[in-house]
């Protein structure tokens, strides 16, 4: 996976809205280390996602359907 790979871009594009709207730093939203797994994972399911790393059953729930329309957009 390259630095500029166009995933990972839109997924830390996606990132910095989410965290804007909530009023944290991107951080807290999701880690870069997970964003490069996710990359890299390329998870097709709610099931492949809960077995990234950094993603656990409340951040699932909260940002799932979301994170799989970013990767299936890209």
């Amino acid at each position: 996976m390259r630095a500029d790979d166009p995933l990972l871009a839109a997924l830390k594009s996606w990132r910095r809205e989410q965290a804007r709207e909530q009023g944290v730093p991107p951080y807290v939203v999701f880690h870069d280390r997970t964003l490069v797994e996710l990359t890299a994972a390329r998870p097709h399911s709610l099931a492949e996602l809960g077995g990234v790393s950094g993603i656990g059953s409340a951040k699932l729930e909260r940002y799932g359907e979301a994170l799989l329309a970013v990767l299936a957009a890209n």
